[in-house]
């Protein structure tokens, strides 16, 4: 993710946008080549992280836009594994190498004819007495820091591997680095398949996003609530948000997104505006709908448990009428009786109230204790028969109990 000191955007009045770059200029492949041949030699020679950033200025040269790669060489080092290379703890070699020079000082400069000892000889000593061998030609001055994170060695190196490639992640990475800074987000989809729609929905309730649907002349309308609008874990929330953006990008039909954004230091409000025109690239795996692990292990407990003639199955898109939609994540059936089960992620009483009052009376909705957005949230008494609450693990006993006095048959309209 890039950070706000390296964000290129251009505000012109109310509107934010971001700096994309064309990925297919010559003038932007040709750094972004240098960069990843940058990354190539650093694994082959086990280069310091230090001595990437070094090459990676280089490569700015006379760069009038140095925010453009060095933005690029902070998503490479992103998906980077660096490691700490010593025969022994850094830290123990320290302390040790400091109380031996302190005894046997002073130390010479170098190694000459007096008897002195240099401060190479001092720590192949100590590295010795810790029961570690040095290769000959090691340098055991850089042992004794290496665990700062510049002195840290590449171990593996991930991320694009192609020069386009770069700068698609690039440009995603401008738009995400932008909604860190969202009030509010709407993204609208133009006739989109149901499975897509139900692969998106996963994807919302993976990131554990607060949202409502809406359904209107076929064009579905996501209103997400965006980091600023809460008042604890908001950072987080945000990361959460921003990496939702390449899933949206999965989405083959036409999409427009709309942010409200809170930009500077004064949190002036600004608006986002951004559709499939952008031609913005996903690197995410199309890989189909994702199971989230609070209904795996909810679903494995449904199979040890009693359930009194109640079966389970996956949700499916419900049409609520006035334009709106729901896709809840599991489906409660005994007999000609249905519920549903709709596991959130972040809420706030205030939300959850809105979520429950849109939704049909035999929707139940698992509340994590834990991912309550406000200080002093909790469910609201007049909720708690629709609610579920849980810290890890959500309980069958509890669904189900409030199942049976939810439950509607299925045959029957929907109740409001």
């Amino acid at each position: 993710m890039l950070t706000s000191s390296l964000v290129r955007v251009r505000v012109q009045g109310k509107q934010i946008r971001p700096s994309l770059v064309d990925v297919t200029a010559d003038r932007f492949l040709v750094r972004a080549d240098d960069l990843l041949d940058v990354f190539k030699q650093a694994e082959a020679e086990d280069w310091t992280r230090a001595q990437i950033e070094a090459a990676a200025r280089e490569v700015e040269g006379d760069e009038s836009d140095h925010k453009f790669v060095r933005g690029l060489t902070k998503l490479l080092l992103d998906k980077c594994t660096f490691e700490t290379r010593c025969p022994v703890a850094p830290a123990e070699l320290r302390m040790a190498a400091f109380r031996r020079a302190a005894e046997v000082g002073p130390l010479a400069r170098r190694a000459g004819p007096a008897e002195r000892p240099t401060a190479a000889s001092v720590l192949r000593e100590v590295v010795a007495e810790a029961g570690a061998e040095a290769e000959p030609d090691a340098d055991p001055h850089a042992w004794i820091y290496a665990d700062l994170k510049g002195e840290q060695v590449l171990a593996e190196r991930g991320g694009p591997e192609t020069p386009r490639a770069l700068l698609e992640r690039y440009n995603v990475a401008l738009v995400q680095a932008v909604l860190l800074k969202a009030e509010a987000m709407t993204l609208h989809l133009d006739a989109p398949d149901p499975k897509r729609v139900r692969q998106l929905f996963r994807y919302m309730k993976f990131f554990q996003l607060m949202y409502r649907a809406q359904l209107q002349g076929g064009t579905l309308s996501l209103h997400i609530d965006g980091p600023q609008s809460l008042l604890t874990a908001s950072t987080r929330y945000g990361l959460q948000l921003a990496t939702f953006l390449p899933a949206v990008l999965l989405q083959p039909g036409a999409w427009a997104l709309e942010a409200e954004i809170r930009w500077g230091k004064r949190r002036l409000r600004k608006q986002l505006m951004l559709d499939d025109t952008a031609e913005l690239v996903s690197h995410y795996k199309d890989t189909g709908a994702w199971t989230s692990r609070t209904e795996r292990w909810f679903r494995e407990r449904w199979e040890r448990a009693d359930t009194d003639g109640w079966t389970l199955e996956p949700g499916s898109l419900i049409d609520l009428g006035e334009q709106r939609v729901l896709v809840p994540d599991l489906t409660l059936r005994k007999g000609d009786r249905i519920a549903h089960l709709d596991i959130i992620g972040y809420w706030r009483a205030r939300w959850l109230k809105q979520h429950l009052d849109g939704t049909p009376r035999h929707v139940l909705v698992a509340a994590s204790k834990r991912l309550v957005g406000e200080k002093k949230g909790g469910i609201p008494t007049r909720l708690e028969g629709r609610c579920v609450p849980f810290a890890e693990v959500i309980p069958v006993a509890d669904v189900l109990a409030r199942a049976e006095k939810v439950a509607i048959s299925d045959a029957g309209p929907i109740p409001a």
